[in-house]
């Protein structure tokens, strides 16, 4: 077992690191909000008020999140499975757009890009699970060692994760098939504002879920006894 990562390091120093690692994760989930949700949506009932037809206003509403995903990918040096699925279904969801000048295809098309997703994190149930390598696409270098000892060295830790894979998955599938239905059933100027909702109440649902379920005390400290490593707050 390595114990290379552990509590050897003054208190201070750890509820330092713990600080950064949350702050970090913070800033992250903020600008993923603001520019995979806010911005689309703002943009589009931007464009539509100053006359924009719908095909156009939902494609270039689509513009922040395509930008953002390439200047991350830029940023790090290195395109990994994550980054690799997330150009992938942008690129996808660029050439779909192009197959239908139905605003409303425009709108299922989110859905079954969604669905692409959920289907996709539930394939990562078989190799490292998706939570774990979001984790550390978001961490900095010290956290990420430690998700990787936690990984090779704790049974517990693999579980929790592929437990709070599979919920993501499922419940990005069962997202999926709501926009479907609301975008061939409610008037197009309404879909993106209600999808919108539907998705922050949706994320953070998820987000509460996985968050309680990984850090229950009884957790951190098994996963502390299998691999040495300290994780989560103390």
């Amino acid at each position: 077992m390595n114990t290379d990562v552990t509590t050897a390091r003054p208190p201070a120093e750890v509820a330092l690191s713990a600080r950064a690692i949350r702050g970090a994760q913070r800033r992250e989930l903020a600008l993923n909000l603001g520019v995979n949700l806010v911005a689309p949506t703002a943009l589009f009932y931007g464009l539509r008020a100053a006359g924009v037809d719908q095909w156009w206003a939902l494609f270039l509403s689509a513009v922040p999140p395509v930008v953002k995903s390439i200047a991350s990918v830029i940023r790090r040096g290195k395109v990994d499975a994550l980054g690799l699925f997330t150009l992938s279904i942008l690129a996808l969801s660029v050439l779909t757009s192009f197959l239908s000048g139905s605003p409303r295809f425009m709108l299922a098309k989110d859905g079954w890009l969604t669905g692409a997703a959920g289907i996709w994190i539930l394939g990562t149930l078989a190799r490292k699970p998706f939570i774990h390598q979001f984790v550390r696409s978001v961490s900095p270098a010290e956290a990420a060692e430690k998700a990787d000892i936690n990984w090779r060295d704790s049974p517990t830790y693999r579980h929790v994760l592929r437990v709070v894979t599979a919920v993501w998955g499922v419940g990005l599938l069962a997202d999926a098939g709501v926009r479907v239905v609301l975008a061939y059933s409610l008037p197009v100027d309404r879909v993106p504002l209600i999808s919108t909702l539907q998705y922050v109440v949706l994320y953070f649902a998820l987000e509460v879920f996985s968050r309680v379920y990984l850090r229950r005390s009884s957790v951190r400290a098994q996963v502390t006894a299998e691999s040495g490593v300290v994780w989560g707050k103390k």
